[in-house]
């Protein structure tokens, strides 16, 4: 069941007798984290296979966080030609970037936080969709558009449409995570 009520969903997760802060140390084996974009004729989109980073969530306090930092070079894309134009200096050039990092805090449904991609950072924020299996919060989707030219990704302007979409879908059972 998917529900907009991420602080219900978080008191609803078994904490014993007392609910206690949580943190999930994530990887990318307990979240995925793409980007996707239009092009003239191809959706393209992106995968990071290396990310580190947490998720702290207190349920009694109603509150979370999130901490994370995306490897640049990890990025695996369907079409190595358009993976190699997008690791160019032109646009993410990961030789100068390695990384990309994500601050945010849980507000009202949404992830609000900054974003720092090529060493701009800028304001991003992430609408939260979780998925409740059984009376427990299982996993939590969050998604989010930003506008390219923000972050100075001037580049490739036939080939990447000016906003990109961003998802990230984290779980929270052990399981690997899948996108809705």
């Amino acid at each position: 069941m998917r529900t907009g009520l991420l602080f219900a969903a978080l008191l609803a997760l078994p904490c014993g007798a007392a609910a206690q802060p949580m943190v999930l140390n994530l990887t990318a084996g307990n979240m995925l984290a793409q980007t996707h974009s239009r092009a003239i004729i191809l959706s393209l989109t992106g995968t990071f296979t290396q990310l580190s980073g947490t998720l702290d969530f207190d349920p009694a306090a109603k509150t979370c966080s999130l901490d994370v930092t995306f490897v640049v070079e990890s990025m695996t894309m369907a079409n190595a030609m358009v993976r190699a134009q997008t690791m160019s200096a032109g646009f993410l050039d990961p030789a100068q970037y390695p990384t990309q990092r994500y601050v945010a805090m849980c507000q009202g449904g949404e992830m609000v936080g900054n974003l720092t991609m090529r060493g701009q950072t800028h304001p991003f924020n992430m609408t939260i969709t979780e998925d409740m299996q059984g009376g427990q919060l299982t996993a939590m989707h969050l998604q989010g558009t930003l506008d390219r030219y923000d972050w100075g990704l001037n580049g490739l302007t036939l080939l990447v449409g000016k906003t990109i979409r961003v998802t990230n879908d984290i779980s929270l059972n052990g399981q690997p995570p899948v996108a809705p």
